[in-house]
Order: structure tokens, then C-alpha cells, then sequence
């Protein structure tokens, strides 16, 4: 397991930020979330010309547009689950995901966090973002598993 820090391995990009000297220092960003509420194929290419060693990109909205514009690009990309959204249909039609355990409703959380669903969902998952409290709770589970975990502070939005 390897823990992706938000803010420096991991970021989030949209067009309040996209060309801020806040990135200059940061060496090098493992993720990205790409957060245009307009993506277009300009605005991704100044954002991996900014990140020219980054290769792995979060979506969340615009799954469409953005499939189109990095189908381009040969990066790696991963859809993350909404708040409210069918997590079924969600695992169906997505292959390459990150999941937020906090967008899950509560019911789906308490079934996630069931002791044999947990590791089932890491076999088929690279990425996961979660509490500090449940990152406690699934350590021993997380430390043999080959994914990476972000860990969400309490009211933080990744």
C-alpha cells in the first residue's frame, strides 16, 4: 500500500488553479484530479505540459469529455464515485476506479467495511480514498494490499 498525500501526491486541478504558482514546488504529483467544469483538450494539455511526470489522472464529472481528450494523451485515468450515485452501475460501467468511501451512502459504507466485502472491493480497485478512522481500522488489510490509499481529513473535498 502506498498513502497518497493530498496536496502534494495528490492534487486538484480546475480553472481557479490550473495556473498558479501554488504547483511550482511540488517536485512531483502521483495523482490528479482533473475538476474543469468545461474540460477541454487545451486546458488538460497545459495541465500535463505543467506535470509532464504524472501519468495517473482522477475524474469525477464530464466522464464523457474527458474519455475523449486523455484517450489522446495515453495517460491513466480513474473514475471517482459521486455522492448519491448508484454504486452498481457505477463499478459497471467504470473499469479503473477510485473509491471514496465518504460519497458512499451509509448503508453502502457499512457494507463496504464488512470484513470479507473490504478485500473483495481492493482486488478490483487501485485506488481508495478514506477516513483516518477507517484507515485505523483496515490497517493490517491495507498494508498487504498493492493499492493506493488517500486519506481524507473529517469535511475535506478531494
Amino acid at each position: 500500500m502506498r498513502i497518497t498525500k493530498i496536496g502534494t501526491d495528490y492534487i486538484r486541478v480546475d480553472e481557479e488553479n490550473y495556473n498558479s504558482n501554488i504547483f511550482q514546488s511540488i517536485q512531483r504529483v502521483h495523482l490528479i484530479k482533473l475538476d474543469f467544469a468545461m474540460p477541454t483538450y487545451d486546458l488538460v494539455k497545459q495541465v500535463l505540459k505543467l506535470f509532464p511526470k504524472t501519468n495517473r489522472f482522477v475524474i469525477e464529472d464530464n466522464i464523457r469529455e474527458y474519455n475523449s481528450i486523455l484517450r489522446k494523451t495515453e495517460k491513466k485515468y480513474y473514475v471517482m464515485n459521486k455522492k448519491q450515485s448508484n454504486i452498481i452501475s457505477f463499478f459497471r460501467k467504470n473499469n479503473k476506479i477510485l473509491l471514496n468511501i465518504m460519497n458512499l451512502s451509509k448503508e453502502e459504507r457499512d457494507f463496504f467495511l464488512m470484513e470479507g466485502i473490504f478485500e473483495d472491493m481492493l482486488k478490483n480497485t487501485e485506488v481508495i480514498a478514506i477516513s483516518k478512522k477507517v484507515y485505523d481500522e483496515k490497517m493490517e488489510v491495507l498494508d498487504k494490499w498493492n493499492g493506493n490509499v488517500i486519506i481524507v481529513e473529517k469535511n475535506k473535498k478531494i
